[in-house]
């Protein structure tokens, strides 16, 4: 018989504790949490038409968001997956050369990565209460960004993307990250800025979750009662004192 992919699987299920309730530590994610990615979303629209254009010229930036909104509402994990594949027609090898230039591209031209202003005064808030860990599909140049601004100091460890063979959805991704940081799933709560990517893999774990509508994914509703996040926020601001307010007070 199939599993609802919205229920905990078998071998992340925590035994009940006293302790369940006592979250010791916040998992956030990169994108769209401490990265402000407004101007990598319009690098990244500006990309995928260049591509597509070299198959179907009359394809635009309209085209672009139409497409970004489709993937998002869809819950698709990668929206330049979705929109190469489904403006290349399904052809496989003009897919893997789209995506094969596109990534060139990314690793070539991608803008620096921004910190989101309001995670300045957030961060610290949240590293005063809880342990903080980064939980996103960003690699150690995140901790580059905070050091600049003096807070990568106020993480617990320095786990990136490129210290796992498996990323998000799959919720073994953030099980994984809560054991290498010496703390069980339902000690944790999840910040993110998506529901298919961050809440439903945090709900199947045990954890708290919060969902921020800052980005491209703020359209995303959760679809049934199981993943609706815990929290849901407007922006950054005030972030701590929701968390706080929530689970240690």
């Amino acid at each position: 018989m199939l599993r609802d992919p919205t229920q905990t699987p078998p071998e992340l299920r925590a035994a009940p504790t006293v302790a369940a309730m006592n979250k010791t530590t916040v998992l956030l994610d990169a994108g769209s949490v401490l990265i402000d990615e407004t101007t990598l979303e319009e690098f990244i629209c500006v990309l995928i038409v260049e591509l597509v254009q070299t198959e179907d010229a009359s394809y635009t930036a309209q085209d672009y968001w139409s497409d970004t909104k489709e993937a998002i509402l869809r819950f698709c994990p990668s929206i330049p997956r979705y929109v190469l594949w489904k403006r290349c027609g399904g052809r496989a090898e003009k897919y893997q050369d789209l995506l094969t230039r596109y990534t060139q591209a990314m690793r070539e031209s991608r803008p620096p990565l921004e910190l989101h202003e309001e995670m300045e005064d957030e961060i610290p808030a949240l590293a005063g209460v809880f342990r903080l860990v980064l939980a996103g599909q960003y690699g150690n140049e995140v901790y580059d960004l905070l050091a600049r601004y003096d807070l990568a100091r106020l993480f617990a460890n320095r786990l990136s993307q490129q210290d796992f063979g498996i990323t998000k959805p799959d919720p073994r991704y953030l099980a994984q990250i809560a054991d290498r940081s010496g703390v069980r799933t339902d000690e944790c709560i999840m910040v993110g800025d998506r529901i298919d990517k961050d809440v439903i893999p945090g709900k199947q774990n045990g954890m708290g979750t919060v969902f921020v509508r800052t980005g491209i994914y703020r359209i995303q509703e959760p679809r049934t009662l199981e993943e609706a996040p815990d929290i849901t926020m407007e922006g950054l601001s005030g972030l701590a004192e929701e968390v706080i307010k929530r689970w240690r007070c």
